[in-house]
């Protein structure tokens, strides 16, 4: 039945893409990031789904009448050096064929990264395609933290099966990334910011505020529960950020004062163990893999500075790759960088790790200056805090990605282009009109004469618009 469902979802989404380009992309990133089809048990699991909508939003790019130009933001640029650089390295990469096929999968991710400028804008648009990315992934934030909290946070919450992110350690770090958003989001629902042209949505917008902060503890709950250490840092580095950016902190603390103080709630034995090793990665057999697999790509860059060896290069077998070791272990594992950094080193060069850097530098900024000016805009509060948001949670990224191989992370090149429309957003929303004093010569028309004895008849300020 579940088969059945989804293919018939699949079915009426290709005419309306055609009809509304701009549903392609929302549809793009629920596809990659929730990955409904591993929900599935037949012959859905194995169904291009992906191809299949990105398919149908290139045809309708094509015959879009509303799309806007590509924005040449310093973003875009970088970007299309980083795409230059990578299928340079690709040309001299060591495991040619397995490279180019994986070149290929990236490229279908940047591909709809800068489609997705050119057919999403304006407010209405912008802000469905935030929630179907957060939601894409509080969909698993919500159910594994209703599972943690009914199996008392024994076994490891996963993700999506089939997906990048079945691992722990990827859902963990992608439920780090949209918490932020997840915040915000239930914060845009209880104060009614915006209307997203549902009726029905707009009148029970304060009761789908608050279930959508149960989900964010949930979520928050769910991330802990996936026993990734990688997530526990990511987490540990946000909540400071988010704690400082909630209105009801006193709520929180009490909480946690009742929670732990009073009922004597504390985490599982197995997942205070599993943190601890952060302390003795010493004794820790996964921590030193890690150590050895950035002292092997580290050793590759500096063998080959400007191609690096490549994506897929691991390809080559166990005996290839070892050579590049500082030290050998015990063990035979999968050969993974475990670092986003030290994998585009490892495969890039330092010239291709640059390039990231600046693509993930020039992202941090334009979010900061998109809050930092929103902010001063009532009518434009919905871009600060979501600008807030992806930036808090592009932090969760830089620092848990230290320790997961997720250079190539669908959510990452999404908050990239939302970075990209978002601050084209704010530079052609209508700026608050300047006040002027007029002139004898020059008098205001009665109709438009504030009432100076009664301020409240005068014009209505932005906060009281919302």
């Amino acid at each position: 039945m579940r088969d059945y469902t989804l293919f018939l979802i699949i079915m009426v989404l290709v005419p309306i893409i055609l009809a509304r380009p701009w549903v392609g992309v929302p549809a793009w990133f629920w596809v990659g990031l929730m990955a409904p089809h591993g929900h599935t048990w037949t012959f859905m699991r194995t169904f291009p789904i992906a191809t299949v909508i990105g398919l149908t939003t290139l045809v309708a790019l094509l015959l879009a009448k509303d799309r806007r130009p590509l924005p040449m933001t310093r973003e875009i640029v970088i970007l299309g050096v980083f795409i230059a650089y990578i299928t340079m390295t690709t040309y001299f990469a060591v495991a040619s064929s397995a490279a180019w096929g994986f070149w290929e999968h990236f490229m279908k991710i940047l591909l709809i990264t800068l489609v997705t400028p050119m057919l999403i804008y304006g407010d209405r648009r912008i802000q469905w395609l935030l929630l179907v990315i957060t939601f894409s992934i509080a969909f698993y934030g919500l159910k594994g933290g209703v599972f943690t909290l009914t199996t008392g946070g024994q076994y490891h919450v996963l993700g999506p099966p089939g997906s990048y992110l079945q691992g722990n350690t990827y859902i963990g770090l992608a439920m780090v990334m949209v918490l932020p958003l997840i915040l915000v989001s239930a914060r845009m629902f209880n104060q009614g910011w915006t209307d997203l042209g549902w009726p029905l949505i707009q009148r029970f917008s304060k009761p789908i505020g608050w279930g959508i902060y149960a989900v964010f503890w949930l979520t928050a709950i769910a991330t802990l529960a996936t026993y990734s250490r990688g997530a526990l840092l990511g987490i540990l580095v946000i909540a400071p950020f988010i704690f400082l950016h909630m209105r009801k902190k006193w709520l929180v603390i009490a909480s946690a004062v009742v929670a732990f103080g009073v009922v004597g709630v504390t985490a599982p034995d197995q997942l205070v163990d599993r943190w601890q090793t952060i302390q003795t990665y010493e004794e820790d057999q996964s921590a030193m893999q890690r150590i050895q697999a950035w002292g092997v790509n580290w050793n590759m860059a500096v063998e080959r500075p400007i191609t690096g060896m490549g994506f897929r290069n691991h390809y080559l077998g166990y005996d290839w790759w070892i050579t590049y070791a500082n030290f050998e272990g015990g063990w035979r594992h999968v050969l993974s960088p475990h670092s986003v950094y030290f994998g585009v080193l490892g495969s890039h060069g330092f010239g291709g790790l640059f390039v990231f850097l600046l693509l993930l530098g020039f992202t941090f900024f334009t979010l900061n200056r998109i809050r930092r000016d929103a902010k001063r805009r009532p009518d434009q509060v919905w871009l600060s805090e979501y600008a807030w948001a992806i930036q808090v949670g592009l932090m969760g990224y830089i620092v848990a990605g230290a320790f997961l191989d997720v250079a190539y992370f669908n959510l990452l090149y999404a908050f990239i282009a939302l970075a990209v429309i978002m601050r084209r957003e704010l530079e052609e929303a209508p700026k608050p009109a300047e006040a002027t004093v007029p002139t004898p010569a020059q008098p205001l028309p009665q109709a438009t004469r504030p009432n100076l004895s009664n301020p409240s008849l005068g014009a209505r300020s932005g906060v009281e618009r919302w």
